[in-house]
């Protein structure tokens, strides 16, 4: 039987291909594939086939998946905007975890 309603999740542009909301999709849904020929690899969701499960959401490590009932569509707020906002929060405590491993042969 053919579905009549649409699925509300997408993934917005600034997919980086990772593929982890591929693997999170339900089996028998598989409403989540590849671009054909897109040279990021990036992912997109069929809606016919989305069945709102959510399941594709806490995996995307860079949060470029989006509920359009809740958030609206949105352009490019996740990606490598998201990778660039980690990589600034991160770069403070590379300095620490060096510091941390030297200390740790001390005795």
């Amino acid at each position: 039987m053919p579905r009549t309603r649409a699925g509300h999740f997408y993934i917005d542009p600034t997919c980086i291909g990772c593929g982890a909301c591929e693997h999170g999709c339900p089996g028998k849904v598989d409403a989540i594939c590849k671009i054909p020929g897109d040279f990021g690899g990036r992912f997109t969701i069929e809606a016919g086939q989305c069945i709102d499960c959510g399941l594709c959401i806490p995996l995307c490590p860079v949060a470029c998946i989006h509920d359009a009932r809740t958030e609206g569509v949105t352009q490019g707020s996740g990606g490598y905007t998201r990778i660039r906002d980690l990589q600034a929060w991160a770069a403070p405590r590379a300095g620490r975890s060096g510091d941390a491993a030297g200390r740790s042969g001390e005795v």
